[in-house]
């Protein structure tokens, strides 16, 4: 079965975004689609290699519906975090509300995407996603990392209420040390991996990550739709961000 990368521009060409596109269909051999409303002239200045190019009318949501590919790359223009709060990109607003395809946010003024950090949640993260994005990053043939988080607030809170401060501290050590080794198994269980490195965080995911992520140089962050939280870690979050199908 082909799979399909379709780009979706609007009123602006963001050439970071055609770069990764052509990156990802090069490597996988994806057939690369560009959807842009009377910008075939624009697209050209920045497009090398093959792709198809397709003007549209009418909204962005209903061309994906039609195409249903296996991965959409959209641009993510920079916003200041004050007005990021009141009005989100169009392209946020498209990936944050569909949960039936893949989607790859490029934010506006990347270079290249060469290190990425993979969310692996030990209870919501299914076999699917799991096996999806590893398959995919590994055949694009770029360095990635699995990581998890550990709600250590939210787990502290409730173990203080029934134990003294020594004992609550011990048993939250050990429920992390618990935590992190169910999400190894679970990596193991799906992609048959003896030894999988992860590199373990604590705190709130949707603040978390995107902190690690920007402090520790990746460029794409990758999780799934079902993190319930998943619209505000992507607008806390200042690198490109991938969600999948989970």
């Amino acid at each position: 079965m082909e799979r399909n990368l379709l780009i979706l521009f609007e009123e602006k060409i963001f050439p970071e975004t055609l770069k990764v596109a052509v990156d990802i269909a090069t490597k996988t051999g994806m057939t690369l689609k560009i959807f842009a409303p009377k910008l075939e002239e624009e697209v050209k200045k920045h497009l090398s290699g093959k792709a198809q190019f397709l003007s549209y009318e009418g909204d962005p949501e209903e061309v994906i519906e039609k195409e249903n590919p296996f991965l959409v790359v959209l641009p993510r223009p920079k916003i200041a975090p004050i007005v990021h709060a009141f009005k989100k990109p169009w392209s946020e607003k498209i990936a944050e509300g569909d949960d039936k395809h893949n989607y790859l946010l490029v934010q506006e003024g990347a270079k290249e995407i060469r290190k990425v950090l993979f969310y692996v949640d030990r209870d919501i993260s299914s076999e699917s996603y799991v096996r999806t994005v590893y398959e995919f990053l590994t055949q694009w043939g770029v360095n990635f990392e699995f990581t998890t988080v550990f709600d250590e607030r939210y787990f502290e809170l409730l173990i203080k209420k029934e134990h003294p401060e020594q004992e609550a501290k011990e048993l939250l050590g050990k429920m992390f040390e618990d935590y992190i080794k169910a999400v190894r198994e679970k990596l193991k269980k799906i992609l048959g991996l003896e030894k999988t490195e992860i590199l373990p965080l604590k705190g709130e995911v949707r603040k978390t990550l995107p902190y690690f992520a920007k402090t520790h140089g990746y460029d794409l962050l990758v999780l799934s739709h079902a993190y319930e939280d998943k619209n505000e870690l992507i607008e806390n979050s200042e690198t490109s961000v991938a969600i999948f199908k989970n």
